[in-house]
């Protein structure tokens, strides 16, 4: 091809041979370079389909490992709900209800899945409550409240692992108040993590409309008046603005979900 190029360049008188040779030895570093890039795409396009599969492989194995620690937080859960005699309609209640709030916000899926997985371990430090203070029939003292109140922190026991990350913050924060009167470190507003934030509304939610031995269930409509105009105790002061305009607009969809874990448990 090169002795070609030569031959069909030097039949016009208006080339010099020795341009012609420059330009017929730019055409051969070009061939040469042309045949290692091919070379090297082609080595490239190997590489690319292994690191794809080493990928899939990767995102297969995370995906396992996720599971794995989804799984774990659902049997530590199962502990606390044979502590305080609560039922698997609580943790799935939960997840839901922290599933409505996450899906109306613009954050990472992988940061969703954990929100809604982990909601549930919000009470886990409870396991280092004495029992006979989380089950007592009447009002506690002083003290014992005190005591309840240490579940936030006892959690830190547990939940160690990097991993957990998303879970210690729902079980550490989850009963601090946006407005900075929560516990245990009085945080306020957005120094409150998001995940602690969502589960704090569902948290005071979930238990005005379930039935306690001092206390009977409220309706939606009486949850919510509580919520969003107080009662002395509680008062949207509470709660992340945004994230309870949110939980607000979802009444239908919590109205049916009350009714449907209703209707399981006569079942």
């Amino acid at each position: 091809m090169v002795s070609e190029f030569r031959n069909n360049l030097s039949i016009s008188p208006s080339y010099d041979d020795s341009i012609i040779e420059e330009i017929a030895d730019v055409q051969d570093a070009l061939y040469d370079a042309s045949s290692i890039i091919s070379a090297d795409v082609e080595e490239l396009e190997a590489m690319n389909e292994e690191l794809e599969e080493n990928y899939r492989n990767i995102q297969r194995l995370s995906q396992e490992i996720r599971n794995a620690f989804f799984d774990f937080s659902e049997k530590l859960v199962d502990i606390v709900e044979g502590i305080e005699g609560e039922t698997g309609q609580h943790v799935k209640r939960t997840k839901e209800l922290v599933r409505l709030i996450v899906n109306e916000i613009e954050i990472d899926e992988e940061y969703k899945e954990k929100i809604v997985n982990f909601s549930p371990l919000h009470d886990i430090g409870k396991i280092y409550v004495p029992k006979e203070i989380l089950l007592k029939p009447d009002k506690l003292t002083p003290e014992e409240f005190e005591e309840v109140k240490k579940h936030t922190i006892y959690a830190k026991r547990l939940l160690t692992h990097p991993y957990f990350a998303v879970a210690l913050n729902i079980a550490l924060y989850h009963h601090e108040n946006y407005d900075g009167t929560g516990y245990p470190e009085g945080l306020k507003g957005e120094d409150i993590p998001l995940e602690a934030r969502i589960v704090k509304i569902v948290d005071v939610y979930d238990a005005l409309r379930g039935c306690r031995p001092y206390k009977r269930a409220l309706s939606h409509e009486e949850a919510m008046k509580i919520i969003l105009e107080g009662d002395g105790r509680v008062g949207p002061s509470h709660f992340d603005p945004k994230l309870l305009e949110i939980f607000k607009s979802k009444s239908e969809e919590l109205i049916k979900l009350y009714e449907n874990t209703d209707a399981e448990r006569s079942e």
